[in-house]
């Protein structure tokens, strides 16, 4: 029939190779006018090019097919159905932009700065807890509630403030400690308490960059102790030297890591 296009033709005029329209009709996503029933071949009628070149356009944009097909069933909905791929996207992107960044700092160079320092001795209010991984949430949750009591005191800071995990561990869960070191008369309440750590040596290297990449630093300053035959004792810290108060660019943050040495 002269109003029928063969499937090549069908695909020339839409887009869309002659296997993925075979697979459509498979699927039944979007099937021919005809399929002649000597030879299996499919035809096409004219109608069918605008719904074609839609199905071809949604692909390009990456819609799953499952919302392709809810929008030729239900054309109605495509502002919800393209709106939530949208928000799909956008989430797609922050990732692999995350992930791109994290790339990035792995190819350079490693730039962080190494020293070995004797630790001071601190006056500290404190949270101490026990922490299972991933469970990170307890770190920021503790630091505001000190700093939040710091200020509504008048305290004054005498350090930056620090997060250390200790080499103990109680039912899988590692002892770990929120500190903001201060001076003069400090008094505690609840659970932040009134501590002292004890200054020791340790192996220290400078991070710079978000808190969330912040464990690829790890691996680095141990192996960088190890090479020089440094002892460590598996207890570590973390001096907030520069953090939120100071900057609001994550990238500009810095951080010492610091893991214990044996004395």
């Amino acid at each position: 029939m002269q109003d029928q296009l063969t499937i090549s033709r069908f695909a020339f005029l839409t887009g869309l190779p002659p296997k993925t329209l075979r697979y459509y009709d498979e699927i039944g996503l979007f099937k021919p006018e005809r399929v002649d029933d000597l030879n299996g071949y499919r035809y096409y009628s004219a109608s069918q090019i605008g719904p074609a070149g839609r199905i071809r356009m949604w692909r390009e944009i990456g819609l799953p097919l499952e919302a392709i097909r809810e929008l030729l069933v239900r054309p109605e909905g495509a502002q919800e159905v393209l709106r939530q791929h949208e928000h799909r996207l956008r989430e797609e992107i922050e990732s692999r932009e995350r992930s791109l960044r994290r790339l990035q700092q792995i190819l350079e160079e490693d730039t962080m700065q190494y020293r070995i320092e004797h630790l001071p001795t601190l006056q500290t209010l404190t949270i101490r807890t026990h922490l299972k991984v991933p469970e990170f949430e307890v770190i920021p949750e503790a630091f505001r509630e000190l700093v939040a009591y710091t200020e509504q005191q008048g305290y004054q800071s005498a350090y930056p403030n620090f997060f250390a995990c200790y080499n103990e561990c109680e039912e899988g869960k590692n002892l770990v400690e929120m500190s903001v070191p201060l001076q003069g008369e400090v008094q505690g309440s609840g659970r932040m308490e009134v501590r002292t750590f004890e200054g020791r040596p340790a192996f220290v290297g400078r991070y710079v960059g978000p808190y969330e990449t912040l464990g690829e630093a790890y691996p680095k300053v141990a192996a960088e102790a190890t090479r020089r035959g440094l002892k460590l004792t598996g207890s570590t810290a973390e001096f907030y030297v520069k953090s939120v108060p100071d900057t609001p660019n994550p990238a500009e943050y810095e951080t010492d890591v610091a893991f214990f040495l044996e004395d």
